[in-house]
């Protein structure tokens, strides 16, 4: 018997046993009971590499309908999110870049901008993703962005695929950096307005982006560079520094040649889409209309720059089997009931701890309870309204609890569907679920032991604790 095969038997195994074998605790619904048993049985083929990606959404979507855990609609749901329809945007147009050669161009240039050292390509990348938190208000929308880019500096290195620790560290900047960087920006991550609105609503009091900014911005950021000498310990680059880089950026460029009119055309292309990104606030235009709009562009026929033959070859059709079967059981654990007992489960035994500790508690629950969600604006909207109703149970400022936890929600690096940056590096040859996963723990915890100081020291120091 395989390994595999084995640890699929022991999922099954949980799966029964949470379903049928124990008894249903007191609030929990059936159906609320099905969809974690599911969730069992799904973090475990996950963790374990059981069966591949594209086989475990599939098995969760016949799951979540076969126990009625949810209707045969409501399993199938995930994959009329936006954002799996997101994946096959993103990848075709870092597709694009590549096919016409504008993402190596890209990555020339920057390599030439950091003299060709790898550890100042890795900071540079790195200030590339804090400036554009400020202007592109989605993780995702970052992630495609700056993918293209990131293959074309493996290029330049000759990665190969899966064995390139300079990719591997890039990738991973991009994704998790970015996301700890998201959390200090009010318009960088729909999870953020979400807490706001909810505040808003529940209290009447408005929370400024600036006010935001100032108690999520400096400790943000300042993780987010640390992150990056992390990623240089983890993943050490194979290649220190390219030898003669003015004269192999030169070389490189005169192989390019002058930019062509498809470079050109797909980089305005590019360019309106970011702009368009940037500023969906003030045109209501949403991240994937935007999308699809610059695919079309790039599609047209005899005007556009690949046939859709060519261009759906770039889309990982496994990861979006995967993260619509994860995004319909995220959406499941919360309409059954699920997330919301559990929570009020693990809460309750906080009240008799001073409020500082009450707070450090609850980041490392709500970091544990990444497992549960696919995001961190479903894990927001579900959890936020538990964490703002047990402040005002326990005499405490809701303001600052749902404050200080919402900046908290984002902590979603465990798992590949655990938020769509993963899901997009996992759609490379360079990261495996396996080493995704155990980078992603290694993050959640620094990321836990940061904020809980962050609570002791600089939120005290503003008066919030």
């Amino acid at each position: 018997m395989t390994k595999k095969i084995l640890c699929l038997i022991v999922a099954l195994i949980a799966f029964g046993i949470t379903g049928w074998v124990l008894p249903t605790p007191e609030g929990l619904p059936y159906t609320g009971k099905m969809a974690l048993a599911v969730g069992v049985f799904a973090i475990i083929i996950w963790v374990t590499s059981a069966v591949e990606g594209a086989i475990s959404g599939i098995m969760i979507v016949f799951l979540l309908a076969v126990t009625k855990a949810s209707s045969v609609a409501g399993a199938f749901a995930g994959y009329a999110n936006t954002s799996v329809w997101l994946i096959v945007v993103g990848f075709i147009m870092a597709g694009i870049m590549e096919h016409v050669g504008l993402s190596k161009r890209i990555a020339i240039h920057l390599i030439g901008m950091a003299k060709g050292d790898s550890f100042l390509i890795y900071w540079a990348v790195a200030a590339t993703m804090a400036l554009m938190t400020f202007f592109v208000p989605s993780a995702t929308a970052r992630t495609l962005l700056m993918l293209p880019i990131i293959l074309g500096i493996g290029a330049s290195f000759n990665a190969q695929p899966g064995q390139s620790n300079i990719v591997k560290a890039l990738l991973y900047i991009v994704a998790m950096g970015g996301c700890v960087m998201s959390i200090g920006v009010l318009t960088a991550h729909v999870a953020n307005p979400i807490t706001v609105g909810m505040i808003q609503n529940t209290t009447g009091e408005v929370v400024t982006w600036s006010q935001w900014f100032k108690i999520g911005g400096p400790p943000a950021f300042l993780l987010g560079f640390g992150l990056v000498f992390l990623f240089r310990v983890l993943f050490p680059p194979e290649v220190k520094k390219i030898e003669n880089c003015d004269a192999y950026v030169k070389e490189e460029l005169d192989k390019l040649g002058p930019i062509s009119r498809d470079e050109k055309y797909t980089l305005v292309v590019f360019i309106l889409t970011l702009i368009l990104w940037a500023t969906d606030s003030y045109t209501k235009l949403s991240v994937i209309i935007v999308g699809l709009l610059s695919v079309i562009a790039l599609l047209f026929p005899k005007y556009g720059i690949m046939s859709w033959k060519d261009a759906q070859s770039k889309v990982p059709w496994n990861v979006f089997v995967l993260y619509g079967g994860g995004l319909s059981l995220g959406a499941v654990l919360v309409t059954s009931g699920a997330a919301k007992w559990i929570a009020n489960t693990v809460f309750s035994p906080l009240q008799p701890l001073p409020l500082t500790m009450q707070i450090i508690a609850l980041i490392w629950i709500v970091t544990v309870m990444q497992v549960l969600f696919t995001g961190g604006g479903p894990k927001t909207t579900a959890l936020m309204p538990i964490i703002i109703a047990y402040a005002m149970a326990i005499g405490a400022d809701p303001v600052i609890f749902a404050l200080l936890l919402g900046m908290n929600m984002q902590h979603q690096y465990l798992l590949p569907v655990s938020n769509m940056p993963n899901v997009v590096i996992c759609g490379t040859d360079h990261i495996s679920s396996k080493e995704l996963m155990r980078t992603g723990f290694i993050v959640s915890v620094i990321s836990c032991i940061f904020f809980s100081i962050t609570a002791l020291t600089y939120w005290t120091w503003l008066g919030l604790l």
